[in-house]
This record gives C-alpha cells, sequence and structure tokens, in this order.
C-alpha cells in the first residue's frame, strides 16, 4: 500500500503521536459499484525512489491494481454507526 507518516503533536496531550493515511486513487471496475476511490499501491522495486527526497511527489509510481489482482469479499451491510467510530477515539 501507498502512504504517508509524519510525527504530529497532540494539543490534548502534549505528546508526539505517529499519524499515517493510506493513499487512494480512481477505483477500478471491480471496485467501482462499492467506493469511490481505492488504495493505491507501490511495486517493491519503487520503495527507494518513493521514500527518497524529491522536488516533486512521486505520483508516477502509484499504481491501481486491475480488478484481477484483488478480490473484494462483503464483510457486514450495515452502515457504520457513531458507537463504532467512537472505538477510534483516544479516551
Amino acid at each position: 500500500m501507498a502512504g504517508v507518516w509524519k510525527l504530529w503533536k497532540n494539543p490534548k496531550t502534549d505528546q508526539w503521536e505517529r499519524t499515517f493515511a493510506v493513499i487512494t486513487g480512481e477505483p477500478n471496475e471491480l471496485m467501482a459499484p462499492i467506493h469511490d476511490r481505492m488504495t493505491t499501491f507501490l511495486e517493491p522495486r519503487d520503495y527507494a525512489e518513493y521514500l527518497g527526497s524529491t522536488e516533486r511527489p512521486p505520483l508516477h509510481l502509484l499504481r491501481i491494481l486491475s480488478a484481477d489482482e484483488v478480490r473484494a469479499t462483503l464483510i457486514n451491510k450495515s452502515a457504520i454507526t457513531n458507537e463504532q467510530v467512537s472505538l477510534f477515539d483516544s479516551q
């Protein structure tokens, strides 16, 4: 998966925390009926270039997998509730 990370100082706790984001792009034909974006991927041969220092973001390395390379499995049809979202809040 392609992503970015950065240390972030939490103003509530005054502690440094590792934060990250997964980079998404246009969905392939399998994912399009499910969501309007999907995770992008990097080839192992591109890791060094992706992680290296550059003047421009290395967007040319991001790849959307074809429908033949991924699968989708229904886990649960119900919408996410506020109760489920609160599981991710810090306490």
